[in-house]
C-alpha cells in the first residue's frame, strides 16, 4: 500500500486532489475566513492557512462539541513537515511573525500547503493562505457535493 508521501511525491507537479476533514465551533458557508486562523487550537504549527485532517475521527479531538465537514483540497506541492519541521524551530522572533515569514517563503518557493504523517497516512494538512501577499488558499478548497456541516 502506497504511502500519502509516496502519493505526493508521484504526483508532484500534477493537481492532487485530497479529502479532509475540517472542524469548527459554529457551521459557516465557505469561503473560510483568514481573520479565524488559528482560533480554534492553537497559532497554526504547520503554516499560516486553513487546516484539515486526513481521518474524520482526528477532528473530535480539535473541536470535541464542534462540528464537522470533508471537503476537496487540490494542491499542486505540499511541503513534508515530517522531514523538516521549519515551524518547530528555535527563532528568537514571535512565533506568529516567525509562522508568516517561513510560510510567505515556502510559498514563493512554489509550495501551497504543508502536512504531516503518521503511520503513512495524512494526519494533518494546511492549505497556505495569505491574501495580503496573493496568496489566497480557499481557491484551492471545493465543498463536497452532498456533504454538510455534522455535529461532533
Amino acid at each position: 500500500m502506497q504511502s500519502f508521501s509516496e502519493y505526493l511525491v508521484e504526483a508532484k507537479g500534477k493537481k492532487l486532489f485530497i479529502e479532509g476533514w475540517h472542524g469548527t465551533r459554529k457551521p459557516f458557508k465557505p469561503p473560510f475566513k483568514e481573520t479565524l486562523q488559528g482560533s480554534e487550537n492553537d497559532d497554526g504549527f504547520s503554516g499560516k492557512g486553513f487546516y484539515f485532517f486526513g481521518n474524520e475521527e482526528d477532528v473530535k479531538f480539535a473541536v470535541p462539541k464542534g462540528y464537522k465537514q470533508k471537503f476537496e483540497i487540490k494542491l499542486k506541492n505540499a511541503y513534508n513537515l515530517d522531514k523538516d519541521d521549519i515551524f518547530s524551530k528555535d527563532t528568537d522572533l514571535p512565533f506568529g511573525q516567525y509562522r508568516d515569514e517561513e510560510t510567505l517563503r515556502l510559498l514563493k518557493e512554489g509550495y501551497d500547503g504543508a502536512y504531516r504523517t503518521m503511520n503513512g497516512k495524512l494526519e494533518e494538512l494546511c492549505v497556505f493562505s495569505f491574501k495580503k501577499e496573493g496568496f489566497d488558499g480557499n481557491k484551492k478548497i471545493k465543498t463536497i457535493k452532498g456533504e454538510d456541516w455534522e455535529k461532533i
